[in-house]
């Protein structure tokens, strides 16, 4: 048998697939094959070679994978249509992954990704091939397979028209699968006929390997069909125009007329003019002394953004989770206009903020999951850097906000700050009616994190991936970006305000029912709690009479004044001697906590918000420049007042303070060190009292 296989497995022709052909290659196999056993299941060199490497990475994760391929047809395979079934492909190894992005012409766009000694196993729970000639005569049994030193090369093209993406279809130039049939071992057990195939499976895996450039057709046709309604439902929705704001609804009398507020004309004012972007308290000052003059901002976001889960189907499902965030370019701003009221819309308040540049960096974990599906394998963990660079960024809203304006202006101002009495007793009801934003992306790219050579390699197949994205749909992300914001996060963002509302409407009802209970008769407004009374205002000093003391006459007093008075003219050498000659005073102050609020984030509830300061050094400067000094002088024309009063030339104060968030009691989010220098020319402060003492007292 063995001396007759020989010379059929060195054949290099296409094996013809006439059934007389077939007839005079295998009677005389047939004859000698009941007398020689095959051997059953031998380990495949590519499956022994090495083994897997330790550890989770890439690598690891690929040889450790195994797809599953429940049944898959071969039709007139060398005169066969051969049926596999449990087939299960493992211990993927790739040498080398490489991908680029390239322009071919003027309007068309490609990316290629190749794996260059590709390597890989299967076995095959059972094979069903049928000579087509002669269909009884049926080829039935299982084997193995191994491959080794294979090529594959994926890749996309992109048709632009005018700069618009047409077609995104696969390349057909960079999609093919190479193998050499010298690398491909294959081992198939079963009944005579099986053993005849294996027999002469060097013309089989010869003839298999012809049918590669039409199965890849093949392939490349399904995904060309997948891809075409994704590329053009993309396309439309960029094109089309954005959604409409929603309308406002009629006005009422009763409710707050925004356009004519003197407080929301006194909080734009201070909004947009006092602080603004370049104001005294501008946004762009405030960036730059948050960042030191950097102008970037590390936030820890893990506890800030819940993971991002996307199923993919019956292949299992990907989670991303951003555990850091940056922004750069924060000192940009070029627009800031919040509480805008229009005299043609009362009810609505508009806001907008834009800035020239804008810098978003995400430290984020990939986590691939294989399903219970096709794909099986431990789970994949992966960490990118992911880089936004952002030009002429400007957004807009609208925020519709009814409120009744008449329990308002009769309520305690005491209760604006008890969130649950004013939703109870001004009917708060509010809505985004319109969110808009304008940017254009200048630079999308993935920034590989070192953890191994394949890794790097992907990190680069993403950022070639990114940078096809962004060539093909440039003149349209502006315009994406639009549609997404005026349409579905809009939306989101409504809905989040609409139920933050019902939960603080339930909130108050739940205190109004509790008060009701506890008492018998609720609080004013229902779910407001009772306010403490206000202090009396304070009685009038009483008249001067012959039993009040009289400062003009306290000689301790007066010579004390005495003293005072004269420490303007020593003022510099003092100063000096208490200072070491620096002119400076350093404080530092204990750290305090500030709350927030609520932290709306995910997970079973709210937790509390804290900002917390610390003055690390306060320093003081100017003390030397004191031009008067009187503590508790008596006045002149007033026998029971007294006078205190300070006057400087100049006063400088320096401080390095540290804000941090703190989410909770424990997790701290992030610190920003700060440091600035404040100098006024002249401060000048001044109290006076009247005395009330009697001489017995």
């Amino acid at each position: 048998l063995q001396s007759l296989a020989a010379p059929l497995t060195n054949i290099r022709q296409p094996l013809p697939s006439d059934a007389m052909s077939w007839l005079v290659l295998l009677l005389p196999l047939a004859a000698v094959a009941h007398e020689y056993e095959f051997p059953a299941d031998r380990v495949l060199s590519a499956l022994s070679d090495g083994g897997c490497p330790p550890g989770s990475g890439l690598r690891s994760w690929l040889c450790d994978a195994h797809i599953d391929i429940d049944h898959y047809e071969l039709d007139n395979v060398g005169g066969f249509n051969i049926k596999l079934d449990g087939v299960r492909c493992s211990t993927f190894k790739v040498g080398d992954l490489s991908s680029a992005v390239s322009r071919r012409g003027a309007h068309n766009v490609t990316l290629s990704v190749a794996a260059d000694e590709l390597s890989f196993n299967c076995s095959i729970r059972r094979l069903d091939a049928k000579q087509i000639a002669f269909p009884h005569a049926e080829a039935i049994g299982k084997g193995t397979a191994g491959i080794s030193g294979a090529t594959l090369r994926a890749g996309l093209v992109a048709h632009l028209t005018e700069g618009v993406p047409r077609s995104v279809v696969t390349d057909e130039r960079n999609c093919s699968l190479a193998v050499d049939p010298k690398r491909v071992e294959l081992d198939l057990t079963g009944n005579i006929w099986i053993k005849l195939i294996n027999a002469i499976k060097g013309v089989l895996i010869q003839t298999v390997v012809g049918q590669l450039p039409s199965i890849v057709t093949k392939l490349r046709s399904k995904a060309d069909a997948a891809l075409a309604p994704l590329v053009s439902n993309l396309t439309a929705y960029a094109e089309a125009a954005p959604p409409p704001e929603l309308p406002e609804p009629p006005y009422k009398p009763a409710l707050a007329n925004w356009s004519a507020s003197e407080a929301v004309a006194v909080a734009d004012y201070v909004l947009n003019d006092v602080v603004g972007t370049d104001g005294p308290l501008g946004l762009n000052r405030i960036a730059e002394l948050l960042t030191n003059g950097t102008g970037s901002l590390a936030l820890n976001a893990s506890g800030l953004l819940p993971p991002l889960e996307l199923p993919v189907s019956r292949l299992g499902n990907l989670s991303l989770n951003v555990s850091l965030l940056n922004l750069s370019h924060l000192p940009s701003f070029d627009e800031l206009n919040l509480l805008t009221p229009s005299p043609s819309e009362p009810l609505t308040l508009r806001a907008a903020a834009g800035m020239t540049k804008l810098g978003l960096g995400a430290l984020a974990k990939l986590r691939v999951t294989p399903g219970m599906g096709s794909i099986s394998s431990f789970p994949l963990l992966e960490m990118l850097e992911l880089h936004f660079l952002l030009d002429a960024t400007h957004a807009s809203a609208a925020l519709l906000l009814a409120v009744n304006a008449s329990a308002l202006q009769t309520s305690d101002p005491r209760r604006l700050l008890d969130l649950p009495c004013l939703l109870r007793r001004a009917g708060v009801n509010a809505s985004l009616r319109a969110l808009r934003l304008n940017t254009s992306v200048l630079q999308l790219r993935v920034k590989p994190v070192a953890q191994g050579e394949l890794e790097t390699e992907l990190d680069d197949a993403l950022n070639a991936a990114a940078a096809f994205f962004l060539a093909t749909y440039d003149t349209l992300l502006p315009r994406l970006a639009d549609n997404v914001a005026a349409g579905p996060v809009r939306e989101a963002l409504d809905e989040l305000l609409r139920r933050l509302l019902a939960q603080a409407a339930e909130a108050a009802e739940a205190a109004a029912e509790a008060a009701e209970a506890a008492g018998g008769v609720a609080p004013e407004g229902g779910a407001c709690k009772p306010l403490p009374p206000l202090p009396p205002p304070l009685p009038p000093p009483p008249p001067p009479d012959r039993d009040s003391v009289d400062w003009r006459r306290v000689e301790p007093l007066v010579g004390l004044n005495d003293v005072l008075a004269s420490l303007p003219a020593a003022a510099p050498w003092l100063v000096g001697v208490l200072t070491h000659h620096s002119g400076i005073v350093n404080f530092s102050l204990p750290p305090v906590s500030l709350p927030l609020g609520p932290l709306l984030g995910h997970g079973p509830a709210p937790r509390p918000l804290l900002l917390g300061v610390h003055v690390h050094r306060l320093s003081v400067g100017g003390l030397e420049t004191v031009r008067r000094l009187e503590l508790l002088k008596p006045l002149a024309a007033e026998p029971t007042g007294l006078e205190s009063a300070a006057a400087l030339g100049r006063l400088s104060l320096a401080a390095d303070v540290e804000f941090r968030l703190v989410a909770g009691e424990e997790s701290s989010l992030r610190g920003w060190p700060l440091s600035t220098e404040e100098g006024w020319p002249w401060l000048a402060l001044a109290a006076g009292a009247r005395s009330g003492a009697r001489s017995g007292a």
